[in-house]
């Protein structure tokens, strides 16, 4: 593990802007992460946690900040149930079970890593499915202590998990149980769901989508009611 100091996020981040963290960390084992964590007591500075940098604007200026980065990826099958890492990008994810014949279609576009996905109950609209509807387990770093939380225990709803409740999570991987199908299928739906992101929704670098829907209401709506779409200020 090496720790990086005055590290530009600029490069670490698809708007490609924000300022310098402190201090950097890219961490690939279970080791590397509780060396990171202690780093951050010991430098009494707040610890983190960055993926693939998709969704994610940093200010300007100096983070005063552990920034880490968890780049362990790998993926283990036990017949229907895959253990991955939380730095597996979730849509390449998607694509490997597609070959395979295992169906996260759903899940289709979204951008960023599987551990992020968790954090934010990723997934479709408010009453589509999320990342919750595989997760059976979730092993994360919290507090100086390794757990291991069943779906219940995360506490999943619409764009939310349990770990939004806790002080700088690590979290590492989960067990994911993907119902089957036919590959050509598969890969057929998440070539039209892909055509159809890229049809409706900017094609270019953007913070993602913030908003969430209020009362069932997509939020699109209700930005369309109040004369917002479109709308620019500088």
């Amino acid at each position: 593990m090496e720790i990086q100091e005055g590290l530009s996020l600029a490069k670490k981040t698809t708007m490609r802007i924000g300022g310098i963290a402190q201090y950097f960390v890219e961490i690939l084992t279970k080791e590397d992460t509780e060396k990171a964590f202690q780093f951050s007591r010991d430098k009494k500075v707040p610890l983190i946690v960055l993926g693939s940098g998709s969704n994610t604007i940093f200010a300007d200026g100096v983070i005063d900040a552990v920034v880490v980065r968890v780049l362990a990826q790998n993926v283990v099958q036990c017949e229907d149930v895959f253990t991955v890492e939380a730095g597996a990008n979730l849509q390449n994810f998607i694509n490997k079970l597609a070959i395979l014949g295992y169906d996260l279609s759903p899940l289709t576009g979204i951008p960023g890593t599987v551990g992020g996905a968790i954090f934010g109950n990723a997934g479709q609209g408010p009453v589509g499915i999320w990342i919750d509807h595989y997760i059976e387990s979730v092993e994360a770093f919290v507090g100086g202590v390794w757990k291991i939380f069943s779906s219940q225990e995360c506490r999943f709803s619409y764009r939310e998990s349990i770990f939004k409740s806790f002080h700088s999570p690590i979290i590492w991987s989960a067990k994911l149980r993907v119902p089957r199908g036919d590959p050509k299928v598969i890969q057929y739906t998440i070539e039209q769901l892909l055509k159809k992101r890229i049809e409706t929704q900017p094609h270019i670098r953007t913070a993602g989508s913030c908003f969430k829907a209020i009362g069932g209401v997509p939020a699109w709506q209700r930005i369309d009611a109040a004369g917002l779409r479109g709308k620019k200020f500088g």
